[in-house]
């Protein structure tokens, strides 16, 4: 009878929103500089996502608030060069991605590119290294390759008058 309630069913929406409130509030990430929204919630940035504005919207953001700036309740982006290469380089930081490399798994299924968690991208990347090891590169077969390759998508170049498909040399 109690949780039939509309009463009980408003008090614990309130406690939820209050909830959420506190952590967005108390957070780490608190004292970051960027849109109000965007310390309560990522949907901003999700409808930038949608339409297709999201670097636009982020460049946006860094040029009005500096290089480092919160853009959804769990998410901060960076433009200075030792934040990238804390984040991105080889090395790398420890850091897990997020979410937002989901969106290029390939039929559902994680990739090297798409794996997010730090440690099981390490596994997969000690099975593949050998591959793009520069003494593999570098044997005469993969430089045949390569040459051959670049040789014709310089002569494509040098004779396309006007716009040139480079997908097709690759």
């Amino acid at each position: 009878m109690l949780l039939a309630s509309p009463l009980t069913a408003v008090a614990a929406l309130v406690l939820l929103v209050v909830i959420h409130l506190v952590r967005c509030l108390r957070s780490p990430l608190a004292r970051l500089p960027g849109p109000t929204i965007s310390k309560y919630t990522s949907l901003w940035l999700k409808w930038n996502e949608i339409n297709a504005t999201r670097t636009v919207y982020i460049h946006a953001l860094h040029r009005k608030y500096g290089p480092a700036v919160r853009v959804a309740p769990n998410e901060v982006a960076f433009t200075s060069w030792p934040a990238i290469k804390e984040i991105y380089c080889s090395g790398g930081s420890g850091y897990d991605k997020t979410e937002f490399y989901d969106m290029f798994r390939i039929y559902g299924r994680r990739t090297m590119f798409t794996t997010l968690n730090k440690a099981d991208h390490a596994k997969r990347k000690r099975i593949l290294a050998d591959r793009y090891a520069n003494t593999n590169i570098l044997r005469s077969a993969s430089m045949h390759g390569i040459q051959e390759r670049s040789a014709k998508f310089v002569r494509r170049c040098a004779s396309a008058s006007g716009a040139a498909d480079v997908f097709m040399c690759m």
